[in-house]
């Protein structure tokens, strides 16, 4: 007798946290919600052109053999590693990561990522001459 009662109360209070699990509405309707995710893709490489009249930035990698086209638009932020605003006209033949998102073809820009660019090799070279007096 007293595993029935344990069995139907185990029955019932997993039938009301199914329930109470389920959004309703006041007329005992279910409601159905939907979750939307988007993600977000990265691309490295150097910008080769930045077209603000048509809102495209374009960029060179060395492992593409082709330049990749993006869309920019308001949203868009351009910064440097550090996080600090930069101008867009500042960017061109600078190394950058873009943060993007697809829909269909166009590949929408949420943010550029300037890197520091790697410091360019100097040659020092030193000449010595000696002079003798006699």
């Amino acid at each position: 007798m007293k595993t029935r009662v344990l069995s139907s109360l185990a029955a019932v209070l997993s039938m009301a946290a199914i329930g109470a699990a389920m959004p309703r509405t006041a007329t005992g309707e279910t409601i159905e919600t939907t979750k939307q995710v988007s993600s977000s893709t990265t691309y490295s490489g150097t910008v080769s052109e930045i077209q603000p009249s048509s809102s495209t930035i374009i960029i060179k990698s060395e492992s593409a053999p082709q330049p990749m086209r993006y869309t920019f638009n308001e949203k868009t932020m351009f910064v440097d590693s550090a996080g600090n605003v930069v101008q867009q006209d500042t960017i061109r033949n600078q190394p950058v990561t873009v943060y993007y998102s697809k829909d269909g073809d166009q590949m929408t820009v949420s943010k550029v990522v300037v890197t520091k660019q790697a410091p360019s090799m100097m040659e020092k070279k030193t000449t010595t001459t000696t002079t003798e007096v006699r």
